[in-house]
């Protein structure tokens, strides 16, 4: 049995012989940083469960330029809307770290999809919450970069909590800023005990102030 799976909230609710007799259709994958998982435009064929790491979907503007639609953090599932319409995928989504990634065949997740309520209704659920999550970044794309950092580490902190593994690379990607500026910004958030930061890490000390910053 694979524990993660088992204990996740969308798969509690299914058979432990159903999630047996599945497992060996699904592949847990190891992505690099900056490894695609699937690009825009090609056919959906799974749906993908983050296990550990951090994942960045992503869509081509028409210049060509990739704007960050959304934010993956482990426990999310992620290209379901594709899989369920039957169409390509909308977006790209990349690895921002080391990441281990389930993929669930799309004959798999319809069928889960049909025979567990439960199950259906975490996924609607999800597809909301990414909805949301990709509505506030096209939000913050065109404001400020103090703004844009202060939002990502706020709906970060949403499902990661305060204390993030976060590099300031990552940050930097996230916001659509340069390592440099995402390097002062933080600097000055921790100046002013909004965070700390440490080797890979970013707490969040003033989640009140931070949204304040992000006007959330």
């Amino acid at each position: 049995m694979d524990y993660f799976l088992a204990s996740h909230k969308a798969f509690s609710s299914i058979s432990p012989i159903s999630i047996e007799n599945a497992l060996p259709l699904i592949s847990l994958l190891h992505y690099k940083r900056g490894e695609s998982i699937f690009e825009e435009g090609t056919p959906a064929k799974a749906v993908y469960l983050l296990r550990s790491g951090l994942i960045k979907a992503a869509k081509c503007s028409p210049n060509s330029d990739l704007a960050a639609m959304e934010i993956i953090t482990p426990g999310q599932m992620f290209g379901m809307i594709a899989v369920m319409d039957k169409k390509n995928y909308p977006v790209s989504a990349s690895s921002l770290q080391d990441s281990e990634v389930y993929r669930i065949p799309e004959r798999v997740f319809s069928e889960f999809l049909e025979k567990y309520p439960a199950f259906s209704k975490e996924v609607y659920f999800s597809i909301g919450s990414h909805l949301r999550h990709a509505q506030t970044l096209r939000a913050l794309s065109k404001e400020p970069v103090e703004r844009r950092i202060a939002g990502v580490l706020a709906l970060l902190s949403e499902s990661m909590g305060k204390n993030m593994p976060l590099r300031r690379q990552d940050i930097a990607e996230l916001s659509a800023c340069t390592p440099e500026t995402a390097t002062r910004t933080l600097a000055d958030f921790k100046k002013n005990k909004i965070i700390s930061s440490a080797w890979k890490r970013v707490t969040i000390l003033d989640s009140e102030r931070l949204n304040k910053i992000a006007s959330f």
